[in-house]
């Protein structure tokens, strides 16, 4: 998309260009005669001077041109330099947060699972003891039970 200094350049320069001429023409022939201007007389050396005069305008009119480009679109790039590194640690920030939020999981699921698997195995042991009291009542030796499956 083009932006507002971009549009329609050729017309601005032709609305300002004798304006631009007229100003560096008087500038010339006031430099020329010594910073006087005696009469009108004096419109002979400024229309002499003309041709030079639209000759200066437009390198001064293109190296200014030029050179606003130049600062709009350094300006852009440094906007465009910002939102890409603002992008990037915004990026860096998610990918460490997913690593943490995985890392907590991970750590959270063995935590977890070491004390599902000791309070289990609190629980066999109690049911275990519980079924070895039975038996020792029961006077059956714990020993001479059968192997599971058989």
């Amino acid at each position: 998309m083009e932006e507002w200094w971009e549009r329609r350049w050729l017309r601005r320069h032709a609305m300002v260009a004798p304006f631009g001429i007229l100003a560096t023409t008087f500038l010339l022939t006031y430099w020329m005669q010594q910073r006087q201007w005696q009469s009108p007389a004096d419109l002979d050396k400024a229309a002499s001077l003309v041709d030079i005069g639209a000759v200066i305008y437009a390198a001064v009119a293109v190296a200014v041109e030029r050179s606003v480009n130049m600062i709009f679109w350094a300006l852009e790039e440094r906007k465009k330099r910002r939102e890409r590194r603002e992008k990037q640690e915004a990026e860096a920030l998610a990918e460490a947060l997913a690593k943490a939020r995985a890392k907590g999981l991970a750590e959270g699921h063995a935590e977890g699972h070491a004390e599902g698997y000791s309070e289990a195995r609190r629980e066999f042991d109690a049911q275990l003891e519980r079924v070895a009291q039975e038996a020792r009542e029961k006077g059956i030796a714990l020993d001479e039970l059968p192997p599971p499956g058989k």
